[in-house]
């Protein structure tokens, strides 16, 4: 009897090792893509978070700087301005002074118009377009306010004869002397303490002036 000349089929179940060994260096190959991959997309939002990060403490640091620049630069033009109304109110005070002492004498109508005075007010109406304006304490703009006009009613009043000239001059001599021992040195020490406290932070009274105008 013959026997069969066909061998017997290979096992499927069987794998030829160098295709095993090219199987399992595909599958490293992926696992290794994979993981680049996902440390790549990190890098990447660790980098923008970072730079959110350092753009919001540039800003935060810039929006502090401009804060302290427009503080110190208020209280600077707040400075002129007081040391300009010290200055105006003083001449002022001086003229209402002087006025008083003529009125005392009771001159004639005609002498009281000639030598009427005319209280300087620019730097005052000046004030009303100041954002820094209302930084002045209060009540030294309201003693000025008064001052102003309880003084121009009394002269208008003994020009007028609606009132005695040595009343007046007596009127005037208490609110020019209140302004004199009061509010001016008021008024003057507190531009001092301004100009006190921009030293204190580096800061000498024209030099953000400069500075604004470099730029």
């Amino acid at each position: 009897m013959l026997e069969p000349t066909n061998q017997a089929p290979h096992n499927n179940s069987s794998k030829n090792p160098a295709t095993t060994q090219k199987l399992a260096q595909a599958l490293k190959t992926v696992d290794n893509k994979e993981l680049k991959s996902t440390g790549f997309w990190l890098n990447q939002f660790f980098m923008v978070i970072s730079t959110i990060f350092g753009v919001y403490l540039a800003a935060q640091s810039g929006l502090e700087q401009a804060l302290k620049f427009d503080n110190f630069s208020k209280m600077e033009d707040n400075y002129y301005l007081r040391t300009s109304l010290f200055d105006e109110v003083t001449d002022n005070v001086k003229n209402v002074s002087e006025y008083a002492e003529l009125l005392a004498k009771s001159p004639p109508k005609s002498e009281m118009e000639y030598f009427k005075p005319t209280l300087e007010k620019y730097i005052w109406q000046t004030m009303q377009y100041s954002p820094t304006t209302l930084e002045t304490p209060s009540e030294l703009l309201t003693q000025i306010r008064r001052f102003y006009s309880r003084s121009e009613f009394l002269i208008n009043a003994a020009v007028s004869r609606k009132t005695s000239a040595k009343h007046a001059a007596s009127e005037l001599n208490k609110i020019a002397e209140q302004l004199k021992t009061t509010t001016l040195p008021q008024l003057k020490n507190s531009a001092e303490q301004l100009k006190k406290e921009l030293k204190q932070n580096d800061i000498s009274v024209g030099s953000l002036k400069e500075l604004t105008h470099a730029n």
